[in-house]
């Protein structure tokens, strides 16, 4: 089920056929060093983490959904957004490193802005955390408009208001 249609990704729902993508997204070093968690080791990792996701997206608080390339229906990554407050949303992004370099990130982050206005419309502020050393991410929230709010230890905090 197409969440949400951009020009040239979508968003849709994580599906198990995911898995093996997922996999080459989540297992990939470079890909995610600027992620909290570490890679995935394993493939059996996934099942899990799929599961974890079905019961986040279930709680209400979180929402996380596949990024995917329009033209080639190619998984790209996920999205995901967490409540913060009543009217705030912390929003991220791990795209494989296939699609670095592209603009996605831009087009794939104010497509969770826009998909969050229309699931959350409570939601006033949007808040963008990226290693202080992910220099590309720090740019691209710069380049979009955010605005720096602190940096508090490798993190640098922005935010965007609605």
């Amino acid at each position: 089920m197409i969440l949400l249609e951009l020009e040239r990704t979508f968003f849709r729902l994580l599906n198990s056929a995911d898995k093996e993508a997922l996999f080459e997204v989540y297992s990939d070093k470079d890909a995610m060093q600027y992620r909290t968690t570490p890679p995935f080791e394993t493939r059996d990792e996934i099942d899990t983490y799929l599961e974890q996701v079905e019961q986040e997206n279930l709680s209400g608080k979180k929402f996380r959904c596949a990024f995917v390339h329009t033209e080639t229906n190619q998984f790209m990554g996920t999205a995901v957004y967490t409540l913060l407050d009543a009217t705030s949303a912390e929003i991220g992004f791990s795209i494989g490193r296939a699609f670095w370099k592209g603009g996605y990130g831009t087009e794939g982050t104010w497509g969770l802005i826009e998909l969050i206005k229309q699931r959350e419309p409570q939601i006033q502020r949007i808040v963008g955390i990226a290693q202080t050393a992910n220099e590309k991410s720090v740019r691209m929230m710069e380049r979009m408009n955010f605005t720096f709010v602190k940096e508090e230890g490798n993190k640098s905090y922005f935010e965007y208001l609605l």
